[in-house]
């Protein structure tokens, strides 16, 4: 199971930390892009040379590794590679995916996540097919993560002052996530999530389920936030990737997070 993959590797890393691996191609955007010398002719090479460096740096640091499918929708075959390299390294591989779509078709995902050697995968909960999702899942030995409590700005409205049953929405996905034995919660730790949604979650969700908690860095997240969380997978990206050195970078982070744990 997923939860005690994640016990092991936070033990043998002493490191509760997760890196967002989202490399843009400097064609893509002007600013947070892969760096000059990774750049090839080739595209995939360019994000495959990017990611088993950026992997390799951090790993001393860090307990899981979580590339995101939108960075590499033209080129999905290196993804194996990668969540080798992860492995390697002696890191949980989980895929940022957010997977949502009727069964068949998550079905189909599942074995290309599987195939392609992840341990877990983020899944947003809005199609409301949770439970034979996460059934399927472990089926394949591969832990759910679903979206609870995002950390962008739109989220305020949609996961805290939309209602169900009377509820909050994020509330209500966190039972969603204790009913159907989901492996954990995306979390966010930016301003508008207050530590009485964190304990809420908590609460409802019992003592087994990782939280994945996103918004360190460029979105202004609070590390303080952490402490709430019993099973923090702490997660940082770009002020760690595009940083110019890495290792350094995600040092100091697991230094500052020391405090809150």
């Amino acid at each position: 199971m997923f939860y005690e993959k994640y016990v092991n590797a936070t033990k043998e890393k002493g490191s509760f930390i997760n890196i967002n691996l989202d490399p843009a191609l400097p064609k893509q955007r002007k600013e947070n892009v892969v760096p000059d010398r990774y750049v090839s002719k080739e595209d995939a090479e360019t994000l495959l040379n990017f990611s088993l460096e950026i992997i390799e740096q951090v790993s001393d640091y860090c307990c899981s590794v979580k590339p995101n499918t939108q960075y590499y929708l033209g080129h999905t075959g290196i993804l194996k590679k990668i969540a080798k390299k992860i492995h390697h390294e002696g890191m949980l591989a989980i895929l940022d995916h957010k997977l949502s779509d009727i069964g068949s078709t998550n079905d189909s995902a599942l074995y290309w996540i599987k195939e392609m050697g992840f341990d877990a995968f983020t899944f947003s909960p809005f199609a409301g097919n949770t439970q034979k999702t996460v059934e399927k899942a472990h089926e394949n030995n591969l832990g759910v993560i679903v979206l609870t409590l995002m950390s962008n700005p739109e989220a305020e409205k949609m996961m805290t002052k939309t209602t169900v049953n009377g509820q909050p929405y994020y509330l209500h996905t966190a039972k969603t996530v204790k009913e159907s034995k989901a492996d954990g919660c995306v979390v966010g730790l930016t301003c508008f999530v207050e530590d009485e949604y964190i304990k809420n979650i908590q609460e409802v969700v019992g003592d087994k389920v990782v939280f994945l908690l996103q918004g360190i860095g460029p979105q202004g997240g609070q590390a303080s936030k952490i402490k709430y969380a019993r099973n923090p997978l702490v997660s940082l990206g770009r002020a760690v990737i595009y940083s110019g050195d890495p290792r350094k970078a995600v040092e100091r982070y697991r230094d500052i997070f020391k405090k809150f744990m």
